[in-house]
């Protein structure tokens, strides 16, 4: 009785599961006229209790649930306990999990896009309007790069982990007076104890709803921390897909007073309108690289080599499962969408140059 109980319940969740999706897809308008305002509003609530741990209580959290995962396993052959009950129990837990997921952020992934938000006008570009943009972007890193510290062998030395992680709030803090969409808790980003592995899956943060923490992996290259930093944050404010999370965090490191950010910011977004004017006309990429200052130029090359450490099976493991969480959440490109930030950055870039 208690497995037929488990897996009644556990159709309960994912049958409230179905209907939030549908509705979000159906009636966009009625849901989300409430939802990021709700979503924004709970992880709020949650942040100001989870950002009082110096500590990613989430890893200790999903420690904890691996090692009762074991433990009620090995109970069930020690204590003869049923293996179908257990298998019921699984089910449920996974079930609530994914109920509170949708519920709490995933929803987020239905709503409008930030270019609709922001009134951009994102269309297919010519390549003289990605030449145009990859060159503004360009320059900004150039601006920029002068104005943080360098070693002797030219790479960014910006400020610890732990300043910029209380720093990283400002831009979005700026943000929020032009535009609500921005508001929201921005407690400090935290750092991930399990660095090495998230190297090796690929994946330089994590934004976990349960707990509204925003976290980076220490062990990412230098110049992407501040903006992978506003990246995670932008995750919390409800905005789910990580094209525009990468936008956003453009946006917010742009507002910021400090250089380290302004320089995160901009490097970035060089890097992902170079990436896709790289696969239109190589030349004209290849050109804009050169016009790059030294110290943009080797903080390129030592951002691929220190990321060439880690590839390998593991990666391209961890990013098919990656891959396919997005597609299920709205998100068709996959792990493609990381770099369609290009296509909100030049439509950004065009409005600008308009005004």
């Amino acid at each position: 009785m208690k497995m037929i109980g488990r897996l009644i319940l556990s159709a309960i969740f994912l049958i409230l599961t179905a209907l939030m999706v549908a509705a979000a897809s159906w009636a966009p308008e009625l849901v989300f006229s409430f939802y990021p305002e709700f979503s924004r509003g709970v992880l709020n609530a949650i942040a100001s209790v989870t950002s009082l741990a110096p500590i990613a209580l989430w890893e200790v959290l999903a420690l904890l649930l691996i090692l009762w995962f074991f433990y009620t396993f090995v109970r069930v052959f020690t204590q003869h306990r049923s293996i179908l009950s257990w298998l019921a129990g699984v089910v449920l837990a996974v079930s609530v999990a994914v109920f509170l997921f949708v519920g709490l952020w995933g929803l987020n992934h239905f709503g409008p896009s930030i270019d609709e938000t922001l009134g951009l006008d994102v269309r297919e570009y010519s390549r003289e309007e990605l030449i145009a943009a990859t060159k503004y972007y360009a320059a900004q890193a150039n601006e920029y790069a002068p104005e943080v510290a360098r070693r002797a062998d030219g790479t960014a030395e910006l400020a610890g982990f732990s300043a910029l992680s209380t720093q990283a709030g400002e831009g979005y803090d700026a943000l929020a007076k032009q535009n609500p969409a921005f508001s929201g808790g921005l407690g400090r980003v935290k750092s991930l104890a399990s660095a090495k592995l998230f190297s090796y899956f690929g994946n330089t943060g994590i934004f976990v709803c349960f707990t509204a923490e925003a976290c980076v992996n220490p062990d990412t290259y230098e110049a992407w921390i501040p903006f992978t930093m506003c990246h995670e944050l932008a995750h919390r404010q409800a905005v789910a897909a990580e094209d525009e999370a990468n936008f956003c965090a453009y946006l917010a490191c742009m507002e910021s007073s400090r250089a380290d950010f302004l320089y995160s910011g901009a490097f970035a977004a060089y890097i992902y309108c170079s990436n896709a004017l790289y696969k239109v006309d190589r030349s004209a990429a290849d050109e804009i690289f050169y016009s790059l200052s030294a110290g943009v130029q080797a903080d390129i090359h030592a951002a691929n080599e220190h990321y060439a450490q880690y590839d390998g099976a593991v990666q391209e493991a961890a990013q098919k499962v990656n891959d396919a969480y997005l597609k299920a959440f709205n998100e068709t490109s996959g792990v493609q969408s990381y770099g369609e930030a290009a296509d909100l950055l030049i439509a950004w870039y065009l409005q600008k140059s308009e005004s």
